[in-house]
C-alpha cells in the first residue's frame, strides 16, 4: 500500500517592513506631529495584524522591532523635534522681550534709573531670607512706576543670581508690566506643555516599536487638561474629535 506523501507546512514569515509614508499634514507643528504619531501607530498595528500566527517563535523574536527602520516610523523624530524648535522659538521671545527693556540711553535718565535702582537695592539687601526677598521682589515690581520697570528688568536677574536666588520666576511676575509679555509668556508655557505630551507620546511609542508591543495610546496635547490650568499629563487622543 502507498500512502500519501504528508508535505510539511509551508514556513511563515512576517510581512515586509511597511514603506512609504504620507505626511498627514498639519496647520501646526504640534497639529503635524499629533497625526504624524497616530498614523504610524496606524500603520504599525496594521503591519502587526498582517503577521501569520504559524511563524515560528524563534522567527519572531529575530524579526522584534523591524518596524523601527520603517518610513513610518522614521518620520516620528523630525516631527517631535519641529515641534520642540518651535517651543524653543516662542521661549525665545519671552527672553527677547525681557532684554528687550531698556533704560534709555540719556543722561537724565541714565541717573535717574541709577538712583531708583540703588535705593531699591538697599531695601532688598536688609531682607535676608531668600523667600521673603522673593516676596519682596515681586512686591517691587508690583508697585514700581511703569517709567522703572525697564530698569528692573535690567538690574534684578543679576541681582537674585548674586543672592542665589532662582529667577526662572521673574518672567510670570514682568509679564504684567512689559507689554505683550503676558501673551508671548502664555504661548510659551502652553507650547512646553504641548511639547512635553508630544514627547511622552513619542517615547512610549517608539518602545512599543522597539519591543514589538502593542502601541501604546496617546494624549491629547490640545486637551482642556493640558490648555487649562492646573496641568496634568493630557488625556487620551480621540483622533475623531478636533
Amino acid at each position: 500500500m502507498i500512502f500519501p506523501t504528508v508535505r510539511p507546512a509551508r514556513r511563515a514569515y512576517p510581512p515586509p517592513i511597511p514603506s512609504g509614508f504620507i505626511d498627514p499634514g498639519g496647520k501646526t507643528p504640534v497639529e503635524r506631529t499629533l497625526r504624524t504619531q497616530q498614523a504610524v501607530a496606524d500603520q504599525y498595528t496594521a503591519w502587526r495584524a498582517a503577521h501569520s500566527p504559524n511563524i515560528d517563535p524563534d522567527v519572531l523574536k529575530h524579526n522584534a522591532g523591524a518596524f523601527q527602520v520603517s518610513d513610518a516610523a522614521l518620520a516620528l523624530q523630525p516631527a517631535l523635534d519641529a515641534v520642540k524648535a518651535d517651543a524653543d522659538d516662542a521661549q525665545t521671545k519671552v527672553d527677547d522681550l525681557i532684554k528687550g527693556q531698556k533704560v534709555g540711553n540719556d543722561v537724565e535718565a541714565r541717573l535717574a534709573a541709577q538712583s531708583f535702582w540703588h535705593r531699591k537695592e538697599r531695601v532688598l539687601d536688609s531682607v535676608p531670607d531668600k523667600a521673603k526677598l522673593v516676596a519682596a521682589v515681586q512686591e517691587l515690581i508690583r508697585s514700581t512706576p511703569d517709567d522703572q520697570i525697564a530698569n528692573l528688568a535690567e538690574e534684578l536677574p543679576d541681582y537674585l543670581a548674586s543672592r542665589g536666588v532662582p529667577s526662572d520666576w521673574l518672567p510670570n511676575a514682568l509679564a504684567s508690566r512689559v507689554p505683550g509679555l503676558d501673551e508671548a509668556q502664555a504661548e510659551a508655557t502652553l507650547k512646553a506643555k504641548q511639547h512635553a505630551v508630544l514627547a511622552q507620546n513619542h517615547a512610549a511609542l517608539t518602545k512599543a516599536i522597539a519591543n514589538d508591543n502593542p502601541p501604546p495610546p496617546l494624549y491629547n496635547p490640545y486637551s482642556a487638561t493640558i490648555t487649562a490650568e492646573p496641568y496634568t499629563n493630557g488625556e487620551p487622543y480621540d483622533p475623531s474629535g478636533p
